[in-house]
């Protein structure tokens, strides 16, 4: 009877050394009070060179900053995916816990906000250019660029854990954001 104890504290050892999955304790939280918008003036190379015309063309880009809390109690990398039709792009960035951090829609030059970012763009190209980035994006009228017109799929990615094959992968969490409640331009 010994036996059959020691094997049953045994085997619950060991599932109890398996790993459940843990949450970073780590929640965004958009301070939509802080969100801006603006625009950026191109010109349009790319859309020139799909077209038949020879003439440049000046465009305007949209520009969005939004501000992340992380008010949970651990740091964490977020990512905030905008996504326009198949196009757009990722920004990775480290939110401290507690703190707010700018994320910034890609622009040329590069300004502090953006120079600390990281980001993917959702084209076949590896390291696009703005023109291709924003390509179906660029608009003649400032007023096209805005947010509300636009209506991007957005999200945040927040809460992965990887510690390897052995380890616990806890997949990330998904956080949309709701367009209607930020500030209109």
């Amino acid at each position: 009877m010994l036996r059959y104890t020691l094997i049953t504290i045994g085997c619950a050892t060991l599932l109890a050394s398996c790993c459940e999955p843990a949450h970073k304790d780590s929640q965004p939280y958009v301070v939509n009070s802080l969100f801006q918008e603006t625009y950026g003036r191109d010109i349009d190379l790319f859309r020139q060179s799909q077209s038949a015309s020879s003439i440049p063309d000046s465009a305007y880009y949209p520009i969005y900053t939004f501000a992340i809390q992380n008010t949970g109690t651990q740091d964490d990398n977020y990512t905030l995916q905008l996504r326009y039709g198949v196009g757009g792009f990722d920004i990775t960035k480290h939110v401290p816990a507690g703190q707010v951090v700018l994320f910034k829609s890609p622009i040329i030059p590069p300004d502090s906000i953006t120079a600390n970012a990281q980001y993917t763009f959702v084209v076949g190209d590896t390291a696009p250019n703005l023109d291709v980035m924003y390509y179906g994006l660029s608009f003649h009228a400032i007023d096209s660029a805005e947010i509300h017109s636009m209506m991007p799929s957005i999200q945040i990615v927040y809460g992965a854990i990887d510690n390897g094959p052995e380890g616990c992968n806890t997949p990330a969490s998904m956080m949309p954001v709701n367009i209607d409640s930020l500030p209109i331009r």
